[in-house]
């Protein structure tokens, strides 16, 4: 198929993106793999995401889109813009990789049609809640008209009931704002005047508390993401029924949330739970409804497929032995003993922590972290964790391991996916960063990995360090340039631990150029 561009061109002017740029981002729950494992949780057979068509609606500078079309170059994605501007700046991006397999098109949804084809993968996201009556409309005709049979769309929008909350501070920022044109101006008065209008309530009421919170919410926003989500005139939240039902009217189905954790019900009370468990299979989506009334859910991310697809919504415990796991859990205390029953305390990046006693589920725990961001199979974890306990085996380790995994799974506690990604961590002699996560490194600390997500570089040091892993160097070289760029060492401000200037670091010797490869790789940027 041959999209031509050139008539593909709105007839609408300069849009708001054009003026103000909304810089480009990884969400990972739009990635095909995830899109791909959530469906065959409720037993549908999507297409592998190896070889898939997507179709990104709203992609702006191709910031989701392009990371997804460089991991996975036998697969075809398509993304579409009404920003001429923004479509421009990602096909520079893409240029610059030297991809042939995604084109970003200068289109409106309005004039996506069944010349198109179709796509295993729609993604729509920070679009439907942001766009008039009609361009909604036509996304759901996109979503069924161009969805292949088997495949899975993602919608994300805001939501009620919190969006009752953040409309009406919208309210007041933009009729305080109305006359205002320039992006900085207004953001700055539209913080100004709701700093002023909630320092004013009463602190010990139920509107100076949300004013309060509404306040810090958006302080803490980027200003981009202010002006276009927040100042934008005809931003409108949904109910998820509301966008379910309309889905129903196009042939569409809910497939269920992308974040899969919402299911687990651990966190609330016996009597919510025991109700919400109660909901039979047919109600699915309403169970999810009165969820997000539980929950005071703001933002919603559907997941859709053709209303012909029969879902099985009963989850086996054992259904983690399908899938790749992957956790960055790491021990709090290393030295601790993994053989006994002994509490032995865990971590992951998030800052949250786990307990565990059982020998078997503190191996398993270490062979994750150690994993990471390499995916193991169920299999693959076991033996892993039975090899760290000396071979020691038990008749139900496997019983004893899938129920703990089930948990975590569930609890987003582990991640899980069907098809592997594809990444390696081990340095090798001449080892090689991602191309996509160098060129994003030679304009800013913020990369792709290839778990589609987004990582900061801490410095200008580890961006250079960066340049040099692409594949022609040998560790040797790379101490020699570091030395050759930095020196061989720099003193850095924080005293030691007696309180005297703390010893010169080392930058340029085998020993930190081999920890810097560690983090790298760590950091899920290291490829084969």
């Amino acid at each position: 198929m041959n999209i031509q561009t050139e008539h593909r061109h709105p007839t609408t002017g300069p849009t708001p993106y054009d003026e103000v740029y909304y810089p480009g981002h990884v969400y990972g729950l739009t990635h095909p793999n995830h899109l791909a494992t959530i469906a065959a949780v409720y037993g549908m057979q999507s297409a592998p995401v190896e070889r898939c068509r997507v179709l990104e609606l709203g992609c702006g500078v191709g910031g989701n889109l392009l990371p997804m079309a460089f991991q996975y170059p036998d697969s075809e994605f398509i993304g579409v813009d009404l920003s001429g501007v923004t479509i421009e700046r990602g096909q520079r991006n893409i240029a610059t990789l030297g991809l042939s397999n995604i084109r970003l098109l200068h289109c409106d949804i309005m004039n996506v049609d069944a010349s198109f084809g179709h796509f295993d993968y729609i993604i729509a996201h920070g679009v439907y809640s942001w766009v008039p009556p009609a361009v909604r409309e036509k996304m759901m005709t996109i979503f069924k008209q161009n969805l292949a049979p088997r495949g899975v769309c993602y919608v994300s929008y805001n939501a009620h009931p919190f969006s009752h909350l953040r409309d009406m501070v919208r309210d007041m920022m933009r009729y305080h704002t109305r006359r205002l044109t320039s992006m900085k101006e207004k953001v700055g008065q539209a913080r100004a005047i709701l700093k002023f209008l909630s320092d004013g309530s009463k602190a010990n009421s139920v509107h100076g508390a949300v004013m309060r919170d509404q306040c810090n919410r958006v302080l803490k926003a980027p200003d981009e993401l202010l002006f276009h989500d927040d100042l934008d005139e005809g931003a409108e939240a949904f109910l998820l029924h509301e966008v379910a039902e309309d889905a129903g009217r196009h042939g569409l189905q809910y497939l269920s949330d992308a974040d899969f954790s919402r299911r687990y019900l651990a966190g609330y009370s016996e009597e919510v739970r025991a109700t919400l468990q109660r909901f039979p299979e047919s109600e699915f989506m309403a169970r999810d409804q009165y969820q997000d009334f539980i929950d005071g859910n703001g933002f919603r991310r559907t997941l859709l497929c053709h209303d012909s697809i029969s879902l099985s919504r009963q989850i086996d415990l054992d259904f983690v032995t399908r899938f790749h796991l992957l956790s960055t859990t790491s021990p709090v205390h290393p030295d601790a003993c993994v053989t006994d029953d002994s509490a032995m305390e865990f971590e992951n990046q998030d800052g949250s922590r786990v307990t565990v006693t059982n020998p078997l589920l503190k191996a398993a725990h270490l062979c994750l972290g150690r994993a990471w961001p390499r995916a193991l199979s169920f299999d693959e974890l076991l033996d892993g964790a039975r090899a760290l306990l000396g071979g020691r085996r038990a008749d139900d380790d496997q019983k004893v391991l899938t129920e703990a995994m089930f948990i975590l799974a569930c609890s987003g506690e582990v991640s899980f996916l069907l098809s592997r990604p594809f990444l390696l961590k081990e340095a090798t002699d001449r080892p090689q960063a991602s191309l996509l996560a160098r060129r994003q490194a030679q304009t800013g600390p913020l990369v792709t990995n290839l778990l589609h997500q987004t990582v900061q570089l801490e410095d200008d040091r580890t961006r250079d360090f960066l340049q040099l892993l692409d594949g022609t160097r040998t560790i040797d070289q790379i101490i020699a340039e570091m030395t050759e760029r930095f020196g061989p060492t720099i003193r850095i401000d924080q005293k030691g631990s007696s309180g005297q200037p703390a010893e010169p670091l080392q930058l340029s010797t085998r020993e930190s150029v081999q920890r810097s490869l560690a983090m790298v790789g760590k950091l899920g940027l290291l490829v084969a």
